[in-house]
């Protein structure tokens, strides 16, 4: 299987220090595809931020705050053997998460979103990390697949 052939992959959040800024990802419509896994991996945390998803009609919209799901790898990068095991499914409501640094510090989080779970399938979703962390070191990607993606042409040699 190609990944590419099977999902769109969307670059939200740029790896960067956001320390003490927070951090607003771009936005990606929901309009082709029935789920999305946001592929989150944080570096250096310090301090309590908190992430919330948001959806909305247009661009950078924040109108609604969405509940997800989430699952995160049980050990941090390098330092385990057990870095590519995540733990089982967490429900998080509409009010956000807390990053603590003890807990996402050096992780991988994978937060799982379905289009019908949304008052409106077409939305477009941004993610909103708070500017309580510094350092904050975090990159993003979404993969949107699973129904009304339709996949890209690839080129074959």
């Amino acid at each position: 299987m190609r990944l590419l052939d099977h999902f769109g992959l969307v670059p939200i959040i740029e790896a960067a220090s956001y320390a003490g800024t927070g951090v607003t990802s771009d936005s990606f419509k929901m309009s082709k595809a029935g789920h999305v896994a946001i592929v989150f991996n944080f570096g250096a945390i310090t301090g309590h931020s908190t992430l919330i998803i948001y959806g909305g009609l247009t661009l950078a919209a924040t109108t609604a705050a969405l509940a997800y799901r989430y699952r995160l790898a049980t050990g941090v990068f390098k330092a385990t053997a057990d870095a590519d095991q995540y733990d089982a499914a967490v429900a998080v409501l509409s009010t956000g998460l807390t990053l603590t640094d003890t807990t996402f510090k050096n992780r991988t989080m994978v937060v799982d979103i379905d289009a019908a779970e949304m008052a409106d399938a077409n939305a477009y979703i941004t993610c909103v990390i708070s500017n309580t962390a510094n350092p904050m070191l975090v990159s993003a990607v979404a993969l949107l697949g699973i129904g009304r993606y339709k996949p890209a042409l690839t080129n074959i040699v």
